[in-house]
């Protein structure tokens, strides 16, 4: 009874493998065929498309380096040993002695053409020399500025006057040439200048009539540059002047009135420390009661040291 019972359950094993292994194998080949439809398609789209140019795959040929030609046998260029030079009073400048072999002769060059690039850039240059020399040149005009002081001496052509005695007459005189000495200190702005001035100047005039003036005045003088050492000038003064007339019998009247001159001459600059002035002034003075005003053409000659 046994054997039959085995049979059986053999054949029930055995129906039940070959079902489940065919469920299997569909399941894969459904698999494979879904697979096979997915590359056949992919295929087709790739074989749609357009084609690819082909590329140039050819390297470059490799250049070789040509090393220039060497001569051996040519000789190097002997170059001057300059030293050093030492830090002390004597410095010894070493001047190498070029042969004629040494020296390279060139070709002489054409002028430049104007409107050339060659022209304009050589134009640029002599431009740019010219306007450093002219920055940097020295200064060959002889001024100088600051405090100044010199002495002062002229000639004095008075004018004739008058004078009054005390009982109400007028007694005349003709003045004779006569002198001026005196000192100025100022200083010098350049196109101006500010000075003060103490001078005297006498007279002797006809019937023995002295006159005598010690004036102190201040003035302003503009100058202009004329060349590289003159300078014209021209100033006006005022000030006051202290008047004494001796002689003739008179009561030798004196007062202190308000003067006043006018200035004109030229200057000539030395150096920068020292000028020399030609000057003609006109002095004229106030009148008062007992003489008439003091007037005088002056012929001046001056010095002016800077301080």
């Amino acid at each position: 009874m046994k054997c039959p019972i085995l049979i059986l359950n053999l054949l029930f094993a055995s129906v039940f493998t070959s079902d489940a292994s065919s469920s299997l194998l569909e399941s894969r080949f459904q698999d494979i065929m879904a697979r096979s439809t997915s590359h056949s398609s992919l295929v087709a789209s790739l074989l749609s498309k357009a084609p690819v140019n082909k590329g140039n795959l050819n390297f470059p040929v490799e250049v070789q380096s040509v090393s220039p030609d060497f001569d051996p046998g040519a000789s190097e260029v002997d170059v001057p040993y300059i030293p050093v030079p030492e830090y002390n009073d004597e410095i010894e400048v070493y001047e190498p002695d070029y042969s004629s072999e040494d020296v390279v002769t060139s070709s002489p060059q054409p002028a430049p053409v104007e409107g050339s690039q060659s022209y304009q850039s050589e134009l640029k240059e002599t431009i740019i020399e010219d306007s450093y020399d002219e920055l940097y040149e020295e200064d060959l005009e002889q001024r100088g500025t600051g405090y100044y002081f010199g002495p002062l001496i002229g000639i004095v052509l008075p004018d004739d006057g008058s004078v009054r005695t005390g009982g109400g007459g007028i007694i005349p005189y003709k003045a004779d040439t006569g002198y001026l000495l005196g000192f100025n200190l100022g200083k010098d702005f350049g196109p101006v200048s500010v000075e003060a001035e103490y001078s005297y100047f006498g007279a002797d005039g006809t019937g023995g009539i002295s006159v005598g003036v010690n004036n102190l005045l201040a003035r302003i003088i503009l100058e202009k540059e004329v060349g590289e050492a003159v300078d014209l000038r021209a100033g006006l003064g005022m000030g006051f002047g202290f008047i004494s007339i001796e002689g003739g019998g008179l009561s030798e009247p004196s007062d202190v009135g308000f003067a006043y001159d006018f200035l004109v001459g030229f200057g000539y600059n030395l150096s920068d420390s020292l000028a020399v002035n030609f000057d003609y002034k006109y002095y004229l003075s106030a009148a008062n009661n007992e003489y008439d005003r003091i007037s005088a053409h002056c012929i001046l000659l001056s010095a002016n040291f800077m301080l």
